[in-house]
């Protein structure tokens, strides 16, 4: 009996300690999630169970990286693509959001208010809108920020669960480029009937692979919407014009442009070059029409191209580093004007050009009846 009695005893002080234990835990307990909720109230993590980025214009990328350590801290994938900041301003910038519990969303946008742009994600159990990204924010009257619920907005305001939203970027109708161009091509000329001197076999006739046209120019584009380009330039321009036959010599008659048989008159020599160098100011007008929207698509164009001759020589070479250089005018119009043509395809252009007015003054040229026009072609880089 005594026995029992002690077994009872034992029993019943275990169950009281097995009661008090698990009352002092769960006490224990719930004091550790007092201190838990009260510790995440104290932090931006609950701020009335919101959590907000808001990005402006002129938010630096500093900024940009302290956001996504923080979205990263409660678990949500921020992401920047297509971002683009000139001057230390946003010019452009794609937000890619997924929480990671069934909300995400993208935002792209090139014109970012003042208001800014960036999303919301709402944890409270009664939120009307869980989550919200693009512009979604307004400037309330008392200075503070707000978002609306005006899913009818749609520029303003997207909320479909997986939904994105892109914002194209907006050019303007008018725009300006310049750089500096350089062309490199051909010479020859072609008389009234628009045919080569070489087919009446004249002495005048010219070698086509060293008669070279070398061109530098500012170049200023002006454009009026996306597929029409304007370009105006102004630089230098160098003609050089080499006989085939480079035993005739290049100079100034009393009346006209002689050339003189250098084998009858300097017997002793041997000719290896003979050629007369134009240099102009130049200036041309080119509209050129793109086939899409791209400063690279295919483009072609024509327009009109005046020139002053600014300066002109005549260069004779012979053997043993022989060379004569005369500086004339040759009888040589002061101005030129033509028609410019050119096609092109990402960073290369092809030219030609014809001149409208002949080379030499009237009647004053290498055969007075018979007026030159040049003609050139090449490429531009």
């Amino acid at each position: 009996m005594k026995n029992i009695i002690k077994i009872s005893l034992i029993v019943c002080l275990g169950l009281l300690n097995v009661m008090a234990y698990a009352q002092n835990s769960n006490e224990q307990y719930k004091l550790q999630e007092v201190s838990l909720v009260q510790a995440l109230k104290n932090t931006d993590f609950i701020n009335k169970g919101i959590f907000t980025v808001k990005i402006f214009k002129s938010t630096s990328k500093a900024e940009l990286d302290e956001f996504k350590e923080e979205a990263d801290k409660r678990n949500i994938d921020l992401k920047y693509t297509n971002l683009e900041i000139i001057s230390g301003e946003i010019e452009a910038i794609t937000i890619e959001v997924d929480c990671n519990d069934g909300f995400s969303g993208t935002a792209s946008t090139t014109d970012i208010p003042e208001s800014g742009i960036g999303f919301i994600r709402d944890y409270r159990e009664n939120a009307e809108v869980p989550f919200a990204i693009g512009r979604i924010f307004d400037q309330s009257k008392n200075g503070s920020m707000n978002y609306s619920s005006d899913d009818n907005d749609d520029d303003e305001f997207d909320t479909a669960f997986n939904k994105e939203k892109s914002v194209k970027k907006r050019k303007s109708f008018f725009g300006y480029d310049n750089d500096i161009e350089f062309s490199i091509g051909l010479n020859n000329y072609l008389n009234n009937n628009n045919q080569f001197p070489d087919n009446d076999n004249k002495e005048y006739s010219l070698d086509p692979i060293t008669s070279w046209t070398y061109g530098i120019h500012s170049n200023h584009v002006f454009r009026t919407g996306d597929y029409v380009r304007f370009k105006f330039q102004f630089g230098l321009l160098w003609n050089n014009f080499a006989l085939s036959d480079n035993k005739y010599q290049i100079t100034k008659g009393g009346e006209k442009v002689d050339l003189v048989d250098t084998e009858v008159t300097r017997p002793d020599i041997s000719p290896e070059r003979s050629k007369l160098n134009i240099t102009y100011l130049n200036l041309n007008f080119i509209p050129m029409f793109h086939l899409g929207k791209s400063s690279d698509a295919f483009r072609f164009g024509a327009g009109p191209f005046g020139s002053y001759r600014i300066g002109s020589k005549s260069k004779f070479k012979y053997n043993d580093n022989g060379k004569d250089v005369v500086k004339n005018n040759f009888y040589i119009n002061n101005w030129k004007y033509g028609v410019k043509a050119q096609i092109g395809w990402k960073g290369i252009d092809l030219f030609a050009t014809y001149d409208l007015s002949p080379i030499f003054i009237e009647d004053r040229g290498p055969e007075a009846d018979y007026p030159l026009r040049a003609i050139s072609f090449g490429v531009i880089f």
